[in-house]
């Protein structure tokens, strides 16, 4: 049944059915195509128009042409994706070298459907693995590829797989894409690693610990440290070096044989050991500010590399800090007399010498009165008279009038903890000092008694 003529040998059919495209060679001077109805005018019938078919007009028809069934089709969804080695090389420890690849997140796996990880060798692909995540034990050295398989498992019997002997083109003839009937998707090319016989590493470059987790800088300058636990191991002909890099992205800022290092910066860092060859690594590659510790990590065996070196990628990190530091110095004080009578009630200290008063401090002398250190009074000298019997203690204070307003002392009711508590050196954030501990004395009531009798008997 003739459906469609044209120019050319294509055609689009909308229905599922057997099909055949014929040639036609003619004459149209002799071959009237108007009589051709399509749906209706057979190729037998044109046939029998010429004298092929026994008719009388000089043309012809291929009647055999060229066949086509064209079925109505469920599309294969599955589609395994790709895959990426996490190492191209690695080095073989027989019973125990891995492989190891991740998916590039970009499968499609239909409802119904699993997912396995097949390990092939050599170009061939001889399948010496499956396994239903993409890390997989290799026997020998040798080339392998990790190829990902989107399978559904009432289509695909994964039992014709015969390890050492079914290859991955034989599962790829079975699907679809292969050219066979099964829908399922193989990813073919998969992620290639090579493994080699490798001379083990010795190199370790141990641990450091910080000597201090956070440092002040002072006057635009710190100097920060660490210490070795001592099990670094360090092979013939290498070499120990520090390192200290700066941000969560080791920016390599210098280089030391030692574990001090001086900054002008505050900021996160972080010392790191590095023991290496310098037959094989050269440092001359680390343009300080630029390179990372990330970047000469992996140029080494235990980054990916194949330079044998150890670096304490971990290392001791420190924080140095901008601090508020206060050079104000109270010093200390010395009673004149510890023990006071109540007769004469004058308390006198006497500095040591050895306050620190910058400029624009003043100092001034606080008195407080027992354990609670109750102020009573505050005065520019060291002495005091009380009428009370009881403990009393002379402090020295160094402050600036501009930071710390002595407005706020109540005399009576103000303690001189509660001053020290507004104080740096007493957790609050105002620079000055109070000598805390001050000069203390006790004031008694002394008996007159003596010395009325000396003079009675003088008499």
């Amino acid at each position: 049944m003739i459906v469609d003529a044209g120019a050319v040998p294509f055609f689009t059919v909308t229905a599922a059915g057997d099909y055949t495209i014929h040639t036609l060679v003619y004459d149209p001077l002799t071959l009237d195509l108007g009589i051709v109805e399509f749906g209706v005018t057979t190729g037998f019938d044109v046939n029998a128009l010429l004298i092929q078919g026994g008719g009388t007009i000089c043309a012809s028809l291929d009647v055999a042409g060229a066949p086509f069934t064209v079925e109505v089709c469920v599309p294969c969804l599955a589609d395994a994706g790709t895959i990426t080695a996490d190492l191209d090389v690695v080095c073989f420890i027989p019973d125990e070298t891995v492989v190891s690849a991740t998916p590039d997140g970009n499968s499609v796996v239909p409802d119904g459907y699993s997912t396995v990880y097949v390990l092939t060798a050599g170009p061939e692909l001889l399948i010496v693995d499956v396994s239903t995540t993409p890390n997989l034990l290799i026997p020998a050295v040798g080339d392998y590829t990790i190829h990902t398989l989107v399978y559904d498992p009432l289509t695909l019997d994964l039992g014709i797989v015969e390890l050492g002997v079914t290859t991955g083109f034989d599962v790829n003839g079975l699907l679809i894409q292969g050219g066979g009937t099964i829908c399922a998707s193989l990813d073919v090319a998969g992620a290639p690693v090579t493994a080699e016989v490798c001379v083990p590493c010795l190199a370790d470059a141990g641990n450091l610990t910080a000597d201090a987790d956070t440092v002040c800088l002072v006057a635009g300058s710190a100097i920060i440290s660490a210490t070795t636990d001592g099990s670094a191991v360090v092979p013939d002909g290498y070499t120990t070096v520090y390192v200290l890099t700066q941000g969560p992205g080791l920016v390599i800022v210098g280089v030391n044989l030692s574990t001090d290092f001086g900054v002008t910066a505050a900021g996160d860092y972080t010392i790191h050991t590095l023991v290496y060859d310098p037959l094989t690594l050269d440092l001359g590659i680390v343009e300080p500010g630029v390179t990372t510790g990330f970047d000469v990590n992996s140029l080494l065996i235990q980054g990916g590399g194949g330079i044998c070196a150890s670096l304490d990628v971990t290392g001791a990190p420190v924080t140095v800090e901008v601090c508020n530091v206060c050079l104000a110095d109270a010093g200390t004080l010395t009673a004149d007399e510890e023990f006071v009578c109540q007769q004469s009630g004058v308390l006198l200290a006497i500095p040591d010498g050895n306050s620190e008063v910058p400029q624009g401090y003043q100092t001034l002398y606080v008195l407080t009165q027992g354990p609670g250190l109750v102020i009573l009074a505050v005065d520019a000298t060291p002495t005091f008279t009380v009428t009370e019997l009881g403990s009393y203690t002379i402090h020295t204070l160094v402050y600036d009038p501009l930071t710390l307003d002595l407005g706020i002392v109540e005399p009576g009711v103000t303690t001189g903890f509660q001053v020290n508590a507004l104080l740096l050196q007493g957790g609050g954030s105002i620079c000055a000092s109070l000598d805390v501990t001050g000069a203390a004395f006790v004031v008694e009531f002394c008996s007159a008694l003596p010395e009325l009798a000396a003079n009675s008997f003088a008499v």
